[in-house]
């Protein structure tokens, strides 16, 4: 099965590769035909060429591993279509993608090669550090893939920019630009150059982001989404998640570009060095936000992970619990950022337990008062913990609710009736208590009797210890099966859990089954 998910997946990207061919192949004869070439463009265009293929290696790691990638080549693009006219600048991006792409394939090879090297060769300090560390920081990003994929993966690529390019010089064009290489003796800058350019701008930016939305919500879709709503949906995180974040620095780019323009139709390719530095100071952009994202994951997934180790029952549950609650966030079609952040709250809804005895978390027995009494106390000690990370503090109510009733009752105590809680912790609430309901967290947890301390040494999980007779169960969580635990959840609607997220949670399990003891 997994085997005919990837082909599945394969045929899908060459679909989408050839529609991006074909649809940049129209595109560029249709500029062809409606803009007319502007001066001798030729030699001019060679030098965006050699400046965007450099430029290109600059490109920042969007999602490790993925091969999404963000660079600071547009304001590059945008000043060759302004100078030269859109057709050259279709070259330039052909060329430029076609030589970035061999450079970093090249150095992705050197590198391993290098690294392979046996005695490994004494670098530090030397001029063939500096070669090697700059060789591995152009390859670090390629991937080795099987010849057909690299075909459809260059023709993707290359096609994406020449679909960047192409429309935004032909909106340019017809908002009457003027291309530079032509002279501007009688140019008007507001209408044959600065309102133009905005257009173009906008054409450009709104074909990259749609054409970053299509893909990854074709190729890579949310798991459970279905047809054209879940196609949106996927659209609209993508925007939210990566188009939104780096906005600033789209708004930073088009100010670049008209830079590089001017320069290089001032004073030629020494414009282009002059250029550099806010291109670089563009790249930094791109990579801090990057950074920030990445610290964002790594902080969520090193809470979980503690948590997981502290407490091993848990590892399991944390992850159902999650998958679960982003399902229910899309089947409710809730707002983009819940919808984003819920994966992060459920995984770390139960961070405050690492504050709670371990010979409580794991007593077989019934809990006494006073124990229960430190078990009611982790919501609100997971808010606490979530609330001191700035990034987070978005789902600390979420976190700290996830075990108020709908009614008002359950803990923390409120002097609401439950109206303040968050729908978004009563999904939590509610994928939290089936998985409590179905899973037999007993499994988890290495054997040993509580009385005597035996421990068999086959793996044997006996319900009573050989040795001394005592039950080793849990007797207030006997696992239930599916049916019954959707009952109890059918009972507590409108009373322990929130009748919107119960209604939901049925039409899930009803249309895409669940998974237990995932």
């Amino acid at each position: 099965m997994a085997e005919s998910s990837v082909q599945d997946r394969l045929r899908l990207y060459g679909t989408v590769a050839m529609v991006l061919c074909a649809c940049a192949a129209g595109v560029t004869v249709l500029v062809w035909a409606k803009v007319p070439l502007a001066g001798s463009p030729w030699a001019s265009a060679v030098h965006f060429a050699i400046l965007t293929s450099l430029i290109e290696l600059l490109a920042v790691s969007l999602h490790e591993g993925e091969g999404v990638e963000i660079s600071p080549t547009s304001p590059i693009f945008w000043a060759a279509t302004c100078y030269l006219g859109p057709l050259p600048a279709v070259v330039v991006s052909v060329v430029s993608g076609l030589v970035s792409m061999s450079a970093r394939s090249v150095c992705f090879y050197i590198a391993r090669w290098w690294d392979a090297r046996t005695p490994p060769p004494k670098l530090a300090g030397s001029i063939a550090d500096v070669v090697h560390r700059s060789v591995s920081s152009v390859g670090a990003h390629w991937q080795t893939r099987p010849l057909v994929v690299m075909v459809m993966y260059a023709a993707a690529y290359i096609a994406g920019l020449v679909l960047e390019v192409a429309p935004a010089g032909l909106a340019y064009y017809l908002l009457g630009g003027r291309f530079l290489i032509d002279g501007g003796t009688d140019l008007a800058v507001l209408p044959h150059f600065v309102f133009p350019f905005l257009g173009l701008v906008a054409t450009s930016t709104a074909v990259h982001v749609g054409q970053y939305a299509l893909l990854a919500s074709s190729v890579d879709p949310i798991p459970g989404t279905r047809g054209i709503s879940g196609f949106l949906l996927r659209a609209r995180l993508v925007l939210v998640e990566t188009a939104m974040p780096i906005g600033r620095g789209q708004l930073f780019l088009s100010v670049v570009a008209l830079l590089v323009a001017y320069l290089y139709w001032q004073i030629g390719v020494l414009g282009f060095v002059l250029a550099i530095t806010p291109v670089l100071a563009l790249r930094d952009f791109f990579s801090q936000w990057v950074e920030e994202k990445t610290a964002y994951l790594n902080t969520i997934t090193t809470l979980a992970t503690y948590m997981q180790h502290y407490h091993p029952y848990t590892r399991g549950h944390l992850k159902r619990v999650a998958d679960m609650s982003e399902r229910l966030a899309r089947e409710l079609r809730l707002p983009v950022e819940s919808i984003r952040h819920m994966n992060a709250a459920a995984f770390l809804h139960d961070i405050g337990k690492i504050g709670v005895s371990e010979e409580i978390l794991d007593k077989p027995a019934q809990l006494t008062d006073d124990e229960w009494a430190k078990i009611k106390e982790h919501p609100v000690k997971g808010a606490e913990i979530i609330s001191h990370l700035e990034f987070l503090e978005g789902i600390v109510d979420w976190i700290k609710y996830h075990h108020k009733w709908h009614n008002g009752a359950g803990y923390p105590a409120t002097n609401g009736d439950g109206s303040e809680i968050p729908i978004e912790a009563a999904i939590i609430a509610t994928a939290d208590a089936f998985d409590a309901m179905t899973d037999d967290r007993e499994l988890t947890i290495e054997w040993k009797c509580d009385c005597c301390g035996f421990h068999p040494d086959d793996g044997d999980r006996p319900v009573e210890c050989p040795q001394c007779g005592a039950e080793k169960r849990r007797r207030y969580r006997e696992p239930r099966n599916q049916d019954d635990a959707i009952d109890e959840l059918r009972r507590g609607a409108g009373t322990q859990f929130h009748p919107r997220v119960v209604k939901a949670f049925l039409s899930m399990v009803e249309r895409d089954g669940i998974r237990l003891n995932a």
